[in-house]
């Protein structure tokens, strides 16, 4: 027998047998509403006296958290005992199971970053759905990220998604999608490694990104502090660029991908540091832009110093 509250919808199959043959009435244990769920019009016009409107008005005024023993013909009350209710078991199991989504859905909003939560999302969830917030949501990722977590877990992000870029452009340029960087095996990655494989360049790759990463979040603080906007500390910076390089997986596509990637990566960055170090714009253009102003000093200095020469 399906038992179905007429309030709010919430419904359960019960099988007969297990229903005591007084039971008329069920109290919905999502909403709370009491009512009939077998039709005796005699005992239904009996129940609406005055007994059965301060049973209901009892139990409607009790806030103080006590409840009542369940009554016995009260079936809904007594669900809990029905062990061998397979369609219950079942719709128990869903509910559970879409509790657990919702409150996943609600952690990623509340501070906490998928990829460092494996244990609760998996691997390649959890990879996925740190990209798409980074890239679609970026605002809200990091205004809400949590730092003390670590160096591992953001550094691993950030090689995974270098090495599906390096692949990417690989494939590309074997298949002459993309124009060749160079002769030597080494130089389809950009750094121009001559006498490398492809192989041993792809081996060695993450251990020199994983350097490249510590060594240009250090000079991207050292920037940030000199314009006072580093109140995260290197941790923050650390995991902005690291979380930032998500659009770079465009790179899997052919000719304008990498390029599209570079600049969405651009904005994901200025965003993070805005939002890690709760800062201003202004502040977060000058730290960015501060080492190409260095770079132009430094370079119109060495033309002077040949020109006096």
């Amino acid at each position: 027998m399906e038992i179905k509250c007429p309030e709010c919808g919430f419904a359960r199959q019960v099988p007969e047998d297990k229903i005591p043959p007084s039971a008329k009435t069920a109290t919905c244990p999502k909403c709370g509403q009491k009512f009939f769920f077998r039709h005796d019009p005699e005992q239904e016009f009996q129940d609406q006296g005055d007994d059965w409107q301060d049973r209901v008005q009892s139990e409607e005024g009790d806030s103080s958290g006590t409840s009542e023993q369940p009554t016995e013909d009260d079936i809904w009350a007594q669900l809990e005992s029905l062990s061998d209710d397979g369609n219950a078991d079942e719709h128990e199991g869903k509910e559970k199971e879409d509790n657990g989504q919702k409150k996943r859905r609600q952690g990623q909003f509340q501070g906490g970053v998928p990829w460092e939560r494996l244990s609760e999302y998996g691997f390649f969830p959890a990879l996925i759905e740190t990209i798409k917030l980074v890239m679609f949501q970026p605002q809200a990722f990091f205004a809400r990220m949590s730092l003390g977590q670590g160096y591992n877990k953001p550094l691993i992000f950030y090689l995974l998604v270098a090495e599906i870029q390096a692949l990417a452009q690989f494939m590309w340029r074997m298949a002459g999608v993309a124009p060749q960087m160079g002769q030597q095996g080494g130089d389809f990655l950009g750094f121009g490694l001559v006498g490398l494989s492809s192989l041993l360049v792809l081996i060695l790759y993450p251990v020199f990104l994983a350097g490249m990463l510590f060594v240009v979040s250090a000079l991207n603080h050292a920037c940030l502090m000199a314009v006072k906007a580093g109140e995260a500390g290197y941790e923050g910076t650390f995991k902005v660029i690291s979380y930032s390089n998500a659009p770079m997986v465009l790179a899997v596509l052919p000719l304008f991908g990498p390029l599209i990637g570079m600049v969405w990566t651009m904005v994901c960055t200025f965003l993070g540091f805005k939002y890690v170090h709760r800062t201003t714009n202004m502040r977060v253009l000058l730290a960015m832009l501060l080492p190409l102003l260095v770079v132009l000093v430094l370079s119109m200095l060495l033309v002077s110093a040949r020109g006096v020469g």
